[in-house]
């Protein structure tokens, strides 16, 4: 047994059992909720394109021990449904009841991604993880481009592009969200932080001796996906698979304290135009970066007042820690990045918003992005077309 599933795994095997066939590549890993139509995001599955190897399927029917009967109820009619469906590749299905400090989409994903480093051992293959989520949808080659992207040896994590689905009801709410979730992601690279990635959790993919080697899922309520992704992706081999879509749901929902749920269930109700991120904020942020050159060779420290003012009176002090520990600029830029990572980025545009720049209107946002960054012609509508295209590499 490996060192993390002795000391940090889900200490519970699920299927003790199974056996996995010899091939065995992929293993999909769905949490699922009070999910009134699971089926749909299977169906979805079913019609992929086989991939050359076997795919195993794992769903975490999940609720806490303090649920409504409401969630038992649909718990309870989601495994009906799954003991009576005939999937074309196997499907494992456990029902878990967590504890109440701990439920939540964070533990649930942890739970089937520990089971699935389990089974991955029994064969002993190195092979790929997927997050997919119980209201997705994806397209027919979505298994199939997945398990050609880890053919590659070098490959050890991968966000799948994603696409939004848009109801009628919903259509205003998520295409303003989607498109501020774009704008902070294109900013950053904007910016040049170099591991500027969308960070939803049904777009994550990863090998398993990798999901060992960062020590596995989060049990966050929320936000596990980016905390997951800000530890995994500096260790490299981390890649965009563009070549295939994952359709997440834009159903309103409160279940989390963040989230698509949550955003399009407060656009809905919101009679003020939304608003992101002050421009501003990510021109500071690419100053700073820009001066990575210049701290190693210590000839400039001159930085924006927002990001002096953020860091603190002994900032030059920590950089110059950083750079006492390399002996190269190359190395000392990914030391810089692993400390100004995604999550003290985050940090900083929130500073930002509270102390130096005021949040703007989406589409003020996204006026600046089309100067600075894009070409981008139409108002919001077109620009998510537009910059769904850009985002995938067709530009």
């Amino acid at each position: 047994m490996s060192l993390y599933l002795e000391r940090y795994a889900w200490p519970h095997e699920l299927f003790p059992r199974y056996q996995p066939p010899d091939n065995l590549s992929l293993i999909v890993v769905i949490p699922s909720f009070k999910e009134p139509d699971i089926l749909g995001a299977l169906h979805a599955l079913n019609d992929c394109k086989e991939p050359t190897n076997a795919v195993l399927l794992i769903v975490v029917v999940n609720e806490s021990e303090s649920a409504s009967s409401e969630v038992k109820k649909v718990n309870q009619l989601t495994i009906q449904q799954l003991e009576n469906y005939q999937s074309k590749y196997p499907l494992l299905v456990t029902h878990q009841i967590l504890p109440n400090k701990k439920a939540g989409v964070g533990l649930a994903r942890k739970i089937g991604m520990d089971e699935a480093i389990r089974i991955f051992r029994k064969v002993g293959n190195d092979g790929a993880i997927i997050c997919y989520d119980a209201d997705c949808r994806c397209d027919t080659n979505y298994l199939d481009e997945i398990e050609l992207a880890y053919s590659d040896p070098s490959m050890q994590a991968g966000i799948i592009f994603y696409e939004h689905q848009l109801h009628r009801d919903n259509h205003s709410a998520i295409v303003d969200y989607e498109l501020y979730l774009r704008y902070y992601i294109d900013a950053l690279r904007f910016a040049r932080f170099p591991y500027a990635h969308q960070t939803l959790g049904s777009c994550i993919t990863v090998r398993a001796s990798m999901y060992e080697k960062v020590g596995g899922m989060n049990t966050r309520k929320a936000g596990e996906d980016f905390y997951f992704l800000n530890k995994t992706i500096p260790h490299g081999g981390f890649e965009e698979i563009n070549s295939t879509t994952i359709r997440p749901s834009d159903r309103v929902s409160d279940r989390v304290p963040f989230g698509t749920g949550k955003a399009v269930n407060e656009l809905l109700n919101s009679i003020d135009e939304y608003e992101v991120y002050h421009p501003n904020t990510f021109e500071d942020l690419k100053l700073f970066i820009d001066k990575l050159d210049s701290f190693w060779n210590e000839d400039d420290w001159k930085v924006p007042m927002s990001v002096r003012t953020f860091l603190g009176e002994d900032w030059v002090d920590q950089i110059k820690k950083l750079k006492s520990h390399v002996s190269s600029q190359d190395a000392f830029r990914k030391r810089f990045h692993q400390w100004f990572d995604a999550f003290k980025i985050l940090k900083y545009v929130h500073f930002c918003r509270d102390e130096f720049y005021q949040n703007v209107e989406l589409e003020e946002a996204l006026e600046w992005l089309r100067t600075k960054h894009f070409f981008l012609k139409g108002k919001k509508e077109s620009y998510l077309v537009q910059l769904r295209y850009l985002d995938r590499g067709k530009a």
